[in-house]
């Protein structure tokens, strides 16, 4: 065969528009008919007949395929294929000078993450959805020093070849919405667009304009910056007064058709997100969880020599829920004043001290009172507790949808484990509650036996004077 021949682009290829069509339908069939379970290859081989090689080709929409192959498929999912639908397969030379454009990447205030170790399976995950299913929307949700932003990076950087531009902005300043899309504009479109919409309707016009153009990967660091705290009432997930816009800007990047994916970090979930995600709408969202042993083991234990059994590892991995930030601390700790020795550390039953409690401080800052009426009440009980448990306890004074909402926003932000069909916290979460209750406890003792000396200092004989309900936990030595 002449070798000209072999090289060849036969058949036809799906174009965006008709992916879409396709994968919105198969969505709804999943949602309809397979309880919101995912296709596997081998199931659609099933619905349609086809090998699973084939039905690769189809979505991955590069490798031409027979027109009647496509008519099998949408067939299968009860729709017709047009002509919009499905094109020619770009030549050898159109993909050669595709891959030598230059790409523009703009990383903003990155880390350097030229140390990168684990996660492995979330890189994975994170670009089957971005590079094979074409997620206009992908969420990184977990709390503070999981490791989000790092891995934001990661992945731009492992996938920044599939993409035109690549932008990464940090939100932790809170930029408004209408300079943060200025700033998307000019790089998008290379310093040309001078005419910027007034509106913020016409300004995230203008940036849809360019992600339909040009296949750009925008990522958002630190979204929760831009939400509320809760300050009594609960109202996990609504954006701060002016930021609202930043809503719009999500929803409309998620209904709008384009070729584009843009990517948020956040410890909490925005209202809106939540609601796409029951859509059956290109949209993820990738909750990160703690570290396992063999992934501690390959990140920290070159930082030292340290040593202990296979169980103290795995204590001191479960007593901190995995976070990395949070571990890492601990190993500074267990090197310099343990030697190495993690069983000598646990020992002294202090996980919570210095930046640990100023770590967690501020994530406490952000619950609204009913979920700190959840997260203390499971603190209290040494036992995990079901819903049925929870709701006998706590919901006589609050509703229970509000009481439901709310567990599951401290489920998302890791502050609350579930297993099986029961809720706990972990003992680092456990120790910090415990703790601010007894120093509440002590503050409030003292105001009342010297009202007029709200802000007199407590004395040591003092403290040892009050009683309380909560076992004592050891004091934290202050070393050096």
């Amino acid at each position: 065969m002449n070798p000209l021949q072999r090289r060849r682009k036969r058949g036809v290829i799906l174009t965006h528009q008709g992916f879409e069509k396709l994968q919105t339908a198969k969505c709804q069939a999943q949602s309809w008919e397979n309880l919101d379970k995912r296709y596997t290859l081998e199931d659609l081989s099933d619905r349609t007949g086809l090998d699973p090689d084939t039905l690769m080709k189809v979505f991955h929409c590069q490798v031409g395929v027979d027109k009647q192959t496509l008519n099998i498929c949408f067939r299968a999912f009860n729709l017709l294929l047009e002509s919009s639908d499905y094109q020619l397969p770009r030549t050898d030379e159109v993909i050669s000078n595709q891959h030598s454009i230059q790409n523009l990447t703009d990383w903003g205030e990155a880390p350097d993450i030229s140390v990168f170790l684990g996660r492995t399976a979330e890189l994975t995950t994170l670009k089957h959805w971005i590079l094979e299913e074409h997620c206009r929307l992908v969420t990184l949700l977990g709390m503070d020093g999981m490791g989000k932003t790092s891995l934001s990076v990661k992945l731009a950087e492992q996938i920044q070849d599939k993409f035109e531009f690549v932008i990464w902005r940090s939100l932790r300043n809170a930029p408004p919405v209408k300079d943060m899309l200025a700033d998307l504009i000019k790089l998008l479109s290379k310093g040309q667009e001078t005419n910027l919409s007034k509106t913020l309707d016409g300004r995230i016009s203008q940036l849809i304009h360019y992600l339909k153009n040009a296949r750009c990967l925008l990522i958002l660091d630190n979204l929760e910056t831009i939400l509320q705290k809760a300050s009594g009432k609960y109202h996990i997930g609504y954006y701060r007064q002016g930021y609202e816009g930043y809503s719009e800007l999500i929803r409309r990047v998620v209904q709008t058709l384009h070729q584009s994916s843009l990517v948020l970090t956040s410890q909490e979930t925005p209202r809106e997100i939540r609601q796409l995600i029951g859509e059956e709408l290109p949209v993820r969202l990738l909750q990160l969880k703690g570290l396992q042993i063999p992934e501690v083991e390959e990140i920290f234990k070159p930082k030292g020599a340290f040593w202990g059994s296979t169980g103290d590892l795995h204590q001191l991995i479960e007593s901190y829920a995995g976070n990395p930030l949070a571990l890492n601390i601990a190993f500074n700790k267990i090197d310099k004043l343990f030697d190495g020795n993690i069983s000598e550390f646990l020992n002294q039953k202090t996980l919570v001290f210095g930046e640990i409690s100023q770590l967690l401080k501020k994530y406490f800052q952000r619950l609204s009172d009913t979920e700190n009426i959840i997260i203390e009440w499971l603190a209290n009980n040494s036992q995990p507790a079901s819903l049925t448990e929870l709701r006998s306890q706590i919901s006589p004074t609050i509703p229970t949808p509000q009481l439901l909402d709310a567990l599951e926003s401290l489920q998302e932000r890791s502050l609350v484990e579930k297993n099986a069909y029961l809720f706990s916290v972990s003992p680092m979460i456990r120790e910090y509650i415990n703790h601010q209750l007894i120093q509440n406890k002590i503050s409030s003792d003292i105001k009342q036996q010297h009202p007029s000396q709200k802000h007199r200092s407590i004395t040591t004989r003092e403290k040892s004077k009050l009683s309380f309900n909560i076992p004592a936990l050891p004091v934290v030595k202050q070393q050096g």
